[in-house]
């Protein structure tokens, strides 16, 4: 019997020994390539979120849709509810037009570049003026996803926006919405959420 414990005694011995040498190892300075990808961000998950403020805005010309974000800074007191902070009340103008400025700097026409919540009518006169910057975006603090619908007339696709706490729901909403306005069938549906990809 006193065989084998006496091996697991010097087994447990040897074990214990590395382990005590081990720090000395590893806070051995790694060797530093330039070639190596940078390391990843670490995100600070005990601080809420940035109020996040996503848009859908289309090319009309092309039917491409952009979903631009913009992280609205909190007063310096915002406590955040849900691990999000609340949005401004009011969203500062400047906010459209940068949203709009996306689709501006791929458009082959500046005039093609419309928000996604388009009005009775667009298709006839299919320009910015008849679509609506502010139902064409959802706020972090309150719905997950922006969703769109849209039926197509010729080449073009008129479409209309809707807020979600769930991608289907945002689609649905943005269906019925586009469905009640237009008084079409509109099939084609998306949805995104408004909180960048982390």
């Amino acid at each position: 019997m006193r065989g084998p414990l006496t091996v697991a005694a010097i087994g447990f011995g040897l074990l214990a020994a590395l382990f005590q040498c081990a720090p000395n190892l590893w806070a051995a300075p790694m060797p530093f390539s330039r070639n190596e990808a940078p390391p990843p961000v670490v995100v600070d998950t005990t601080r809420p979120r940035q109020c996040t403020i996503a848009y859908l805005v289309v090319d009309s010309a092309t039917n491409d849709v952009f979903v631009p974000r913009m992280m609205v800074e909190p007063n310096p007191d915002e406590k955040g509810v849900g691990g999000l902070l609340r949005c401004p009340a009011m969203v500062p103008p400047r906010l459209a037009a940068r949203a709009l400025d996306t689709c501006l700097s791929r458009a082959a026409d500046p005039k093609t570049c419309v928000f996604g919540d388009m009005s009775r009518g667009f298709e006839e006169r299919p320009d910015a003026r008849n679509s609506a910057e502010n139902t064409s975006r959802c706020a972090s603090d309150v719905d997950s996803y922006i969703g769109i619908a849209c039926w197509k007339m010729g080449d073009l696709d008129v479409c209309n926006v809707a807020c979600g706490k769930a991608a289907q729901e945002a689609r649905d909403l943005a269906r019925g919405r586009c469905e009640v306005k237009h008084q079409k069938r509109c099939d084609i549906t998306g949805a995104a959420s408004v909180l960048p990809p982390q």
